[in-house]
């Protein structure tokens, strides 16, 4: 069995770190895959800035700004091959913008006119403005830039402070840095971008599956812990079972015992022809069999409490004369000693007398057996706001603070060295926590080891 319960315990402590390790790898992976993301986005926000720095900054031919947009080509032809060159796009003041391998001896040229689709505009308008900015060769304005860049996160939703530096065709950005060449820019130069708070940002974005992981780890965690805590319950009652059978056993055996040696004497020894002997054998008998046949009445009482089937008997008694009566059936006893402190406002209470009268018996009983001395037992009855309490000291050995917990529990037992030989089931304390809870009561104890044990019992006054 323990064998057993070792394994589950092994796989149930494997299968939680497999989940943990699953659950923090998934939420690594999307952190990561958010990362990249998020780089990418800041990435083509960059190549769109500077695909429209050009146009932030030079001024576009008449012919792409009109309603109908267009692009003057003039054709130049070679004299002495007598053949028209490749056009060459010329400014509307007639400056040269690009140049392709042209002789300079020409007899003369033409100029056409090529119309450009709505569609296609936005594209050369670019193109144009990338060639007349490269061409003026003049340095980036990173204020222009960064204004840009800033327009095409806004755009994006990405709020967070950044810096646009631009580096030399000798410089190489650092790894993972985010970073693009500068078409148009003579000097092979690139523009790199640090982004301040991207940590922050990325958790604010992915905290809503980091929470569900979260809370799947909790609740794996939790069901697992549980069950853990059940199986060790588990264990628990199985090793209360086991003592109460054990207890029990050994409660039967001893009044059998006697019961067999007294009647032995009777069948075997001529005890019957003896009228004192046959007497005193069967006023013994008679008392084992009483005690018996009371023990089988508790354990019957217990079962019938805990569901419900005992009815309660509620009388106007008076409190101070029950108890008195309870102390006096236990005066006999020379290692015994009662005192009886009463401090009720109202003596007259309405309650079940049979049931105090069992719980107040019960606990002294308990005091007795678990006394190394002389008991002194100490009952104190008081007012309590709407109700009243009753509290029963005695000076016996004391309960442990790991004990305490548990004492109420059915068919514990507090074994602690020599101890393991007081007789008893393991039912008086749970059985007087039941009769009291019948009574809408409420049950404690406060104890320490060598000192003594006091049990406070509340009531609320029963209308």
């Amino acid at each position: 069995m323990k064998q057993r319960l070792k394994n589950i315990a092994l796989l149930a402590g494997i299968t939680v770190i497999g989940i943990l390790v699953f659950q923090t790898y998934w939420v690594y992976n999307t952190y990561k895959t958010g990362e990249r993301n998020f780089n990418t986005t800041v990435l083509n926000a960059l190549y769109k800035s500077i695909d429209e720095y050009p146009l932030s900054v030079s001024k576009l031919p008449y012919g792409l700004q009109s309603k109908t947009p267009y692009l003057p080509l003039i054709n130049v032809i070679h004299q002495s091959l007598n053949k028209v060159h490749p056009p060459k796009l010329y400014t509307k003041t007639g400056t040269l913008v690009k140049f392709k391998d042209a002789d300079p001896v020409y007899t003369g040229n033409s100029i056409s006119v090529l119309p450009v689709s709505s569609g296609n505009l936005l594209a050369v308008q670019q193109l144009v403005a990338q060639l007349i900015t490269e061409q003026q060769g003049k340095t980036i304005n990173l204020d222009t830039l960064t204004r840009l860049f800033k327009k095409e996160l806004a755009n994006k939703g990405i709020t967070l402070p950044f810096k646009l530096v631009i580096l030399s065709s000798r410089e190489k950005p650092s790894t993972g840095q985010i970073s693009s060449s500068i078409p148009f820019s003579k000097d092979d130069n690139k523009v790199s971008v640090e982004l301040g708070h991207t940590f922050r940002y990325l958790l604010a974005q992915n905290i809503g599956p980091a929470l569900v992981s979260l809370l799947l780890i909790i609740l794996s965690g939790g069901c697992l812990i549980y069950m853990g805590l059940i199986i060790n319950r588990q264990m628990q009652l199985d090793g209360l079972k086991n003592d109460f059978i054990n207890n029990i056993t050994h409660e039967l055996r001893t009044p059998i015992a006697i019961l067999r040696s007294s009647s032995e004497s009777l069948l075997k020894f001529g005890d019957l022809k003896d009228t004192d002997k046959t007497i005193r054998h069967l006023n013994i008998n008679l008392d084992i069999l009483d005690k018996l046949d009371k023990n089988v009445d508790r354990i019957l009482d217990i079962s019938r409490y805990e569901h419900g089937i005992k009815s309660l008997n509620y009388e106007l008694i008076l409190i101070d004369q029950l108890i008195e009566n309870i102390i006096g059936r236990f005066s006999v006893r020379e290692d015994l000693t009662i005192h009886y402190q009463s401090a009720l406002t109202n003596k007259l209470i309405s309650t079940d007398a049979y049931i105090i009268d069992t719980v107040i018996s019960n606990l002294i009983d308990n005091a007795v057996k678990y006394s190394d001395r002389p008991a002194e037992i100490e009952v104190v009855t008081s007012t309590l706001g709407d109700g009243w309490q009753i509290q029963v000291i005695d000076n016996g050995i004391g309960i442990s603070e790991h004990n305490i917990p548990y004492i109420f529990d059915k068919f514990y037992r507090v074994n602690s060295g020599n101890l393991h030989d007081v007789k008893g089931y393991g039912l008086g304390l749970s059985y007087v926590k039941q009769l009291i809870t019948s009574l809408n009561g409420s049950i404690s104890a406060k104890s320490k080891l060598g000192t003594g044990t006091e049990f406070i019992i509340k009531f609320q006054d029963h209308e």
